[in-house]
């Protein structure tokens, strides 16, 4: 195979322009320097391949420089999951594709193929398109997550911060809360006549007048079970609340709270001053 038709399959081949130099080293057994340099100005004069000048060099490609650099961008795009800073980037590239970075890169910002990902006065770059919980920034992540711990103390079922940021990046028509088909049934608030019956069926059993919150839960939930309603934490809350409000119930907190199984911490309602009450019993 003669040495023009050997230059153009290695320049064919290669990721980045290649010298003369370059092109030496890598073709089989050992050609001179002069008859490769000719054969690659009778590649570029034919218009086989592409001359470029870097530094005090010359470089060939078969391809636009531009598209290989594009090329280069993409497969290291494809390796990524989170965003990525613009300089990060440019170290992924071919230092002798640089000159041509800026143009790839927005070539694939247009194709679809890379993202802006606004981040201060800053921006990144994504391999996909951008999430609204993309944008939530590390201060206001540490708040949201203050914020559903409350939250969460009000329901029945609690959310993940992961499911909620889910929801954040479903699409518009998606509700806020998916909807098991257990919870179809209508929720109730127990009135004070079935609170201070399901305090008298423990107060029996206890030794002390003050009933644990988490007791008395058992007996709503089953109560709800037999009627075909939901039970409800925060109605049930609300029920003793409003007891406990109106001077019709004592409340007292729990001595260590932070021993308490997670579900019996959101069942413990909140006083006026100080901890939230665990143990509860009706004033005579």
């Amino acid at each position: 195979m003669d040495v023009p038709t050997l230059l153009f399959e290695l320049l064919q081949n290669a990721a980045e322009p290649l010298t003369a130099a370059q092109l030496v080293k890598r073709l089989p057994g050992k050609a001179p320097g002069r008859s490769v340099v000719a054969a690659l100005d009778e590649l570029a004069n034919n218009g086989r391949v592409r001359a470029f000048t870097q530094g005090k060099n010359t470089a060939y490609a078969v391809r636009p420089p531009v598209d290989l650099c594009a090329e280069a961008l993409a497969r290291h795009l494809s390796l990524l999951t989170e965003a990525v800073a613009v300089a990060a980037l440019k170290k992924a590239v071919p230092k002798s594709l640089l000159p041509w970075f800026d143009e790839a890169l927005g070539r694939l910002v247009v194709q679809g193929a890379a993202y802006w990902l606004p981040k201060g006065k800053t921006r990144l770059v994504l391999p996909r398109p951008v999430r609204p919980s993309d944008v939530i920034s590390p201060t206001a992540l540490a708040q949201l997550k203050k914020l559903l711990a409350e939250i969460n103390r009000h329901r029945r079922e609690p959310r993940s911060l992961a499911s909620l940021l889910a929801w954040l990046d479903a699409p518009d028509e998606t509700p806020l809360l998916q909807t098991p088909a257990n919870v179809a049934a209508t929720s109730a608030r127990p009135t004070p006549e079935l609170l201070h019956q399901w305090y008298q069926a423990d107060r029996v059993k206890a030794s002390s007048a003050m009933v644990p919150i988490p007791h008395t839960w058992k007996h709503y939930e089953s109560w709800a079970s037999t009627q075909g309603l939901r039970p409800d934490i925060v109605d049930f809350r609300q029920a003793l609340e409003v007891l406990y409000n109106s001077g019709s119930a004592m409340l007292e907190p729990c001595e260590r709270p932070q021993d308490l199984p997670e579900d019996e911490r959101r069942l413990q309602v909140p006083l006026s001053i100080g901890p939230p009450g665990y143990y509860w019993s009706p004033m005579v």
